[in-house]
This record gives structure tokens, C-alpha cells and sequence, in this order.
């Protein structure tokens, strides 16, 4: 990590949500990336805050008091465009003992091939591929299984099943809630099982395919993010058009860059 020793200079490597929301975002920046792909990753930290409302109780880990997540991004050499886009997910969890917090991530990764990033800021996808990485990083598809709400994972019909998504599903379709939302049920690790199925919800953000830019982080994904755990306002959602007639969306990034996901580890568990 590059260190600074003036207060100016340490704005340039840690960026913190714009937003006033009391859940906090912070991504220290450990080299690699250029001025636009920071900018994006502010971004995106921006966009959660919004729909993530609820402040979490600080955990210290390492000596330094962390509120709400701290996030560490990198960009490097992996293996050039559409091979390996490199490594996202949370790396410690807070204790099951956390109450409404249990197994919340309280760090995470985010390490990317810089040709991709290039790749990807050229295509005008940029933002939107940091803003669902970091989605990932928060716990969406990386601790649905740790908190019961993955069924059927590794079968032609995996489901999420958090009543506050089935609801919102039940929305778009304009029917009563009863079936559990669809997961993803294709593709390899860190695609199938972790995310909304693209056969179903087309350019949603948290598919597990982005095409071309423009992907709403809808009111179902950030009731998803409150069946995990967190306070979330609903009506800070974007506008989300569901396809009923099945999507015709263009496959993206996560068909030909694969991602790999961190194990993290949870906080007061032997390790």
C-alpha cells in the first residue's frame, strides 16, 4: 500500500461514499489504479450507501476500528484481457454472536487485471462491473449460504429464499408472493449460485452476466441486501424494468473474465 504522510496526499489513497448515509464505505487503495477507475469505485461505494442506510456496530480488527466495511483495491498484472478479472469478496465476517449483524463482512477485496479494468473503462461497463463486485463484497452471493438463504445450490434450480426478495419478485411478476427468487444456474464458481439468474432478470445489476451499461440496482437486490442483515430504503432503488418475455441483454465481463471469490474468515472463530 502506497503510505502518505499529509493529510492531502492521504485523501488520494482512501475514498470514503459521498453520500450522508450513516453506512460507510470506505476503500483504501493499495496501487494500480488510474484516476477514472478510482473515481468508479467511489462511485459504486456512493450507490450502496444510498440503499444501504443502517449503520453498523464498529469491529477492530488489526488495531484499526473499522465503520462500517473497509474495502482494499488494486489493480495489477494477472494475465491480460478476458482471462482471470481478478479476486472479489469479503475477507472477515463480524461473529455469529452480532445479532442483526451476525456475519456481516466487515473487510473485503478487490483485485483487479488491469487490462480488464482498461478494457472495461474503454466499453463504458466500468462503473457498473465495480459497483457489482462490490455488491459481492458486501455479501451478496458470498454469505447467502452462511445465512440459509441459498436452496438448491449446484442443481438446475438453485433459489434465493429471503422473504424481503420474494416479495419484491413477486412484485415484478405481479402475483402474490409464493415462488423463492431465481439464482443464477450457469456458468462456473463465482457465477452460478451468487447471483439473480440473467435468464430471468436480464440487465439487473447483480446478475451474473453485465452487458452494456445502464444496470439498476433494483429494489429486489437491495431487499436481498436486508435479508442478510442490513437496514436498507427501499425507495432509494433505480428504476428497474423487468423483462417478462425473458431478457435479450448482451452476456459481458463475467462471461469471459472469470472472478474469483475470497473465503473470509469470521471474526472470534478459531481460524
Amino acid at each position: 500500500m502506497d503510505t502518505y504522510r499529509a493529510v492531502a496526499d492521504r485523501a488520494r489513497a482512501r475514498a470514503v461514499a459521498a453520500t450522508d448515509s450513516p453506512f460507510t464505505i470506505e476503500v483504501r487503495f493499495l496501487g494500480g489504479l488510474s484516476a477514472a477507475q478510482r473515481e468508479a469505485f467511489t462511485v459504486a461505494a456512493d450507490r450502496w450507501s444510498r440503499v444501504i442506510v443502517g449503520d453498523l456496530p464498529g469491529v477492530t480488527v488489526d488495531g484499526e476500528e473499522i465503520d462500517d466495511v473497509r474495502i482494499d483495491a488494486e489493480g495489477t498484472s494477472i494475465d491480460g484481457p478476458k482471462g482471470v478479472l481478478g479476486e472479489a469478496g469479503p475477507t472477515r465476517l463480524r461473529p455469529a454472536s452480532a445479532g442483526a449483524a451476525a456475519l456481516l463482512p466487515v473487510t473485503g477485496t478487490m483485485r483487479f487485471d488491469a487490462a480488464d479494468l482498461a478494457e472495461m473503462e474503454r466499453a463504458g461497463t466500468l462503473r457498473d462491473v465495480i459497483t457489482h463486485e462490490m455488491g459481492h463484497v458486501l455479501g451478496f452471493g458470498t454469505i447467502w449460504a452462511r445465512k440459509g438463504l441459498l436452496a438448491g445450490a449446484g442443481t438446475n434450480d438453485p433459489t434465493f429464499t429471503g422473504a424481503g426478495a420474494v416479495t419484491e419478485y413477486a412484485a415484478l411478476r405481479q402475483v402474490a408472493p409464493s415462488r423463492p427468487v431465481p439464482v443464477e444456474n450457469t456458468g462456473g464458481p463465482g457465477t452460478r449460485d451468487g447471483h439473480w439468474r440473467e435468464s430471468v432478470f436480464g440487465n439487473e445489476l447483480m446478475t451474473g452476466y453485465i452487458g452494456a451499461a445502464g444496470n439498476p440496482l433494483s429494489r429486489l437486490t437491495a431487499a436481498g441486501m436486508a435479508d442478510l442483515g442490513y437496514q436498507v430504503d427501499l425507495a432509494a432503488a433505480e428504476p428497474y424494468p423487468f423483462p417478462p418475455s425473458g431478457p435479450a441483454t448482451e452476456r459481458g465481463p463475467e462471461t469471459d473474465a472469470r472472478v474469483r471469490r475470497t473465503e473470509p474468515t469470521v471474526l472470534g472463530e478459531p481460524q
